[in-house]
C-alpha cells in the first residue's frame, strides 16, 4: 500500500519533471543568437560543437550504461540533472573549448536523464496502468511546449537587455530540475516471464529485420529533424539580418519561435486523436511533412520577394519541424515497443537513442564540411536527399507494419 501511494505521487511529478527537463529552457530560443552574437562563433563552429559532443557521447555511452546499471534509475536521473546544471554554467561562462566541454556534459546528462522513461513505465506497470505511457509522454510534451511558448518571447526580451540573462534563467531552471529529481523514485518490477535466452539483445535485433529497420529509420529521420531544426533557425536568422538590425532580428525571430510553440501546443493537444486515426501511417506521413518543410524554406528564399510572405512561409516550415520533434518520437517509440518483447523494451529504447546519435554525428560532420565552402541552402538540399533516402529504405518495412 505504501509503495502504491509512492508511485501515485511520483506519477504526479513525472510529467512536470519530464516537461521541464525535455530541453534547456530559455537557452533553446536564443542559442544560435547567443553563440553568434555573445560568443562570436561561426556557423561551422556551432555545428562542430554539436557534432563533437555527439561523437564523444556515442563512445562514452557503454561506460555510462555500466554506471547506470550499478547506481540504478533513480540516482541516474539525479546525476543527470546535476551534470546538466554544470554543463549550462560551462556554456554560459566558457570560451570555445569550455563550451565544447559543456556540450559534451549536456549530451551525457541527457543519457542519464533518459532513465526517466524507464521510471515512468515501471511506476505505471506497478499500478497496472502501463497502457497510459503515451498519455503521460504527451502530457509532458504539452507542458514543455507551453513553457517554451511563454519563454520564447521572454527570452528574446531578456537577451536584448543582457545577452547572458537567458542563460542565468536556464541555470535556474536546471536547479529546479535537480530539486524535483530528489522526489522521484523508481520501483522494481518482478517479472513473471520465463526467459529462454539471456543473451544480449544486440544479437536478437539482427534476426528481427522489422525492429532493426525501425531503429535505422528513426536514426536517419530523427537526426534530420534535429539538424533541420538547428540549421533552419540559423537560416531564418541569417535572412533576418539581411534586412534588419540585431534588435529587430531578435524580436522578429522571437515572434516566429513563439508562434511555432503555440502550434506545438495545439499539435500536442490533438495528437492522441490523430494517432488513433492514422497510427502506423504517421511513420510515413511525418517524414513527408519534414520533406515539405525543407522545400518550403528553399522556395521562400528564391521565389518570394515580399518580406511578410517570405518570413511567414519560413516560419510555417519551421513550425512543422518543431511539431515533428515530439510526434515522431512518440510514434516510433510506441511502434517499436509493440513489435518487441517486454524484456527487450529497455534495450530497444537504448538502441533508438544510439541510432539517432550516430546518424546525427555523421550527418553533422557532413554539414560542417558543407558550411566551410557553401551556404545553408546546400545544407537544406543535403537534408532533403537524406530524408528521401530514409523514406525509400523504410518502404518495405512500413508496408509490413500496416
Amino acid at each position: 500500500m505504501e509503495q502504491i501511494n509512492k508511485s501515485k505521487k511520483v506519477l504526479k511529478i513525472l510529467p512536470w519533471y519530464m516537461g521541464i527537463s525535455y530541453g534547456l529552457l530559455f537557452y533553446t530560443p536564443i542559442s544560435t543568437l547567443f553563440f553568434t552574437i555573445a560568443k562570436d562563433l561561426s556557423l561551422s563552429q556551432i555545428t562542430m560543437l554539436g557534432t563533437i559532443s555527439t561523437l564523444i557521447s556515442i563512445v562514452s555511452q557503454p561506460f555510462i550504461l555500466k554506471i547506470m546499471n550499478k547506481i540504478g534509475n533513480t540516482y541516474s536521473i539525479r546525476i543527470g540533472s546535476l551534470v546538466l546544471l554544470i554543463s549550462v554554467l560551462f556554456i554560459t561562462f566558457g570560451n570555445f573549448y569550455i563550451i565544447m566541454l559543456g556540450f559534451i556534459l549536456e549530451s551525457m546528462a541527457f543519457v542519464f536523464n533518459d532513465m526517466i522513461n524507464i521510471i515512468l513505465r515501471n511506476n505505471l506497470k506497478f499500478l497496472n496502468r502501463d497502457n497510459e505511457y503515451i498519455k503521460y509522454k504527451n502530457k509532458s510534451f504539452l507542458i514543455y511546449s507551453s513553457l517554451t511558448a511563454i519563454i520564447a518571447l521572454l527570452a528574446s526580451y531578456l537577451f536584448n537587455l543582457n545577452h547572458y540573462l537567458p542563460m542565468f534563467s536556464c541555470a535556474g531552471s536546471c536547479i529546479i530540475i535537480f530539486l524535483m529529481s530528489l522526489f522521484i523514485n523508481d520501483v522494481k518490477i518482478i517479472s513473471t516471464e520465463k526467459f529462454k535466452d539471456k543473451s544480449d539483445f544486440s544479437k536478437s535485433i539482427l534476426k528481427n529485420k522489422i525492429i532493426l529497420n525501425i531503429i535505422l529509420f528513426f536514426g536517419i529521420i530523427r537526426a534530420c529533424i534535429a539538424l533541420g531544426f538547428s540549421n533552419t533557425e540559423l537560416f531564418i536568422q541569417d535572412n533576418f539580418k539581411i534586412f534588419f538590425d540585431i534588435t529587430n532580428t531578435t524580436y522578429y525571430f522571437g515572434i516566429i519561435i513563439f508562434i511555432s510553440r503555440i502550434v506545438r501546443i495545439i499539435s500536442n493537444i490533438i495528437f492522441n486523436k490523430v494517432y488513433i486515426k492514422f497510427r502506423e501511417k504517421l511513420i510515413y506521413i511525418l517524414p513527408i511533412l519534414l520533406l515539405i518543410s525543407f522545400i518550403l524554406l528553399i522556395f521562400s528564399y528564391y521565389s518570394i520577394s515580399n518580406l511578410l510572405i517570405k518570413f511567414s512561409i519560413m516560419g510555417f516550415a519551421y513550425a512543422i519541424i518543431v511539431v515533428l520533434i515530439d510526434s515522431f518520437n512518440a510514434v516510433i517509440q510506441d511502434t517499436i515497443l509493440k513489435n518487441s518483447n517486454s524484456e527487450e523494451h529497455q534495450s530497444v529504447l537504448t538502441y533508438l537513442s544510439l541510432s539517432y546519435k550516430i546518424f546525427k554525428a555523421i550527418f553533422g560532420c557532413c554539414i560542417s564540411l558543407i558550411l566551410l565552402k557553401y551556404s545553408l541552402i546546400y545544407v537544406l538540399i543535403f537534408l532533403i536527399i537524406l530524408v528521401l533516402m530514409g523514406i525509400v529504405q523504410f518502404r518495405k518495412t512500413y508496408l509490413k507494419l500496416l
